[in-house]
């Protein structure tokens, strides 16, 4: 899935919601850019709390029973009755979703199944840090929801929009995430999340804070090497989930890409030099019909050949075995240019062998890829020397509703698929919609 999922460590960041005035005089849109120069804030995301296409007084103001409970922004309170769950992320900011996705751990099972949309979540962790949740593909609700409660232990997480106004800025860079965005800055919106690091951090929690540099192997029209699966494909999935994990563990996270674009390594090298993180990686899957798990470091050994190592042992325990930690050697000293000309400690992983059939079932399906992403960041954290939990149980599968399983079963009957091959059916992306899909032309 193409889900990021921002975590934000309220002992780091000053985190406020921001919005223009119920029923303002005038249209109080404005772009993710401008709500960022305004509140002087390093981070924007849209947080729709306002009706742009309704009528009358409510025309640019908070949609009635929808999202808000009470908010204070620039000394006004906009707002009125919401849902009773409420995310209060400081005493004079108190907001609150028009649905629920998760409580405690448990996801609602009322959440859309079926409408596909780029989304907008936001809650906390149950150690209170805050998470925002953006995806930039088609998703349901519930998947989104069953995606964060697969990996990080959320007290509570709010459906805040779909669509359009989906976004965040970042003003370090300039970046603009909007999927269906409007505009350079992003579409107009009316209320906003901001988040601004800290001026006057305690020395013990700034030597906390660690930064990590994902490369993303290929991208746009180099695909990389194709098999039983496509490298470049994989590599996201792998990548994001690496990234997500290393957020939700308090580690600041760049990524060469975010999404199907070119991606060379001249420039995943320069703007790994230019975040000077700590330490990074660039994810890879290999070819030419060997079998298994390797990982590139550099000739100098150090803590690169620590990371590898760490790395290594984190893929192992997933069940894929390893070729090695290995080294190459080139006329410039190592071959590859990400562990040569990267300023960090550098790794290159090379989690399959796309062209191996048995090899390439270990990441076949973005849940075995995303198995990896999370076994890179674990051996990332080591080599950082953050704790996180060793606990070996699996996510709790999602769960299928009855009428999806009337629809697995129309189609088995009618087919004659096994369980097992219908299950890799399922494990596709749009697998669940195209079994609906077969399901109501066998009516």
């Amino acid at each position: 899935m193409s889900i990021r999922c921002d975590i934000y460590d309220r002992k780091l960041y000053d985190i406020w919601f921001a919005a223009a005035p119920y029923a303002a005089a005038s249209k109080p849109a404005k772009s993710l850019k401008q709500w960022a120069t305004e509140e002087k804030a390093d981070v924007v995301y849209n947080l729709a709390l306002f009706n742009m296409t309704g009528q009358g007084s409510d025309k640019y103001g908070v949609i009635k029973g929808r999202t808000l409970q009470y908010l204070k922004a620039k000394g006004k309170v906009c707002g009125y009755g919401g849902t009773a769950e409420r995310l209060s992320l400081g005493s004079e900011n108190v907001v609150s979703g028009w649905k629920l996705a998760i409580k405690d751990g448990k996801v609602n099972g009322s959440l859309g199944k079926s409408d596909r949309r780029s989304r907008n979540m936001c809650g906390l962790l149950t150690d209170g840090r805050y998470i925002h949740v953006q995806t930039s593909a088609s998703h349901t609700e519930l998947e989104v929801a069953q995606y964060v409660r697969d990996h990080y232990d959320v007290k509570l997480l709010l459906v805040q929009d779909a669509g359009g106004s989906t976004g965040m800025y970042r003003v370090s860079d300039g970046y603009l995430f909007a999927p269906e965005k409007e505009g350079t800055n992003g579409r107009p919106v009316c209320s906003v999340v901001c988040i601004k690091h800290k001026a006057n951090i305690p020395k013990e929690e700034k030597t906390m804070s660690k930064k990590v540099f994902i490369g993303v192997g290929h991208g746009g029209s180099d695909s990389g090497a194709v098999g039983y699966i496509v490298e470049k494909e994989a590599n996201l999935v792998m990548a994001l989930a690496c990234r997500d994990y290393l957020t939700a563990h308090g580690v600041e996270v760049r990524m060469s890409r975010t999404n199907d674009e070119e991606d060379p390594i001249n420039e995943e090298v320069r703007e790994c030099n230019a975040y000077n993180p700590d330490l990074a990686i660039d994810v890879h899957n290999n070819s030419g019909g060997g079998d298994g798990f390797e990982v590139f470091h550099t000739i100098h050994g150090g803590t690169g050949k620590v990371l590898a190592q760490n790395i290594e042992k984190q893929v192992i325990k997933i069940g894929q075995n390893s070729r090695g930690c290995k080294t190459r050697q080139g006329q410039r000293g190592d071959y590859y240019a990400f562990v040569r000309d990267t300023k960090c400690p550098a790794v290159i992983c090379e989690g399959v062998f796309v062209d191996t059939k048995a090899d390439a079932a270990q990441a076949g399906t973005k849940a075995k890829q995303q198995t990896f992403g999370i076994a890179y960041a674990k051996g990332i954290l080591d080599t950082l020397g953050i704790k996180y939990d060793t606990s070996t149980a699996k996510p709790a599968e999602p769960e299928i509703d009855a009428e999806t399983q009337a629809a697995i079963t129309k189609v088995q009957q009618a087919s004659g698929l096994s369980d097992k091959t219908m299950q890799y059916l399922l494990d596709y992306e749009y697998g669940v919609e195209l079994v609906h899909k077969l399901a109501k032309a066998l009516e």
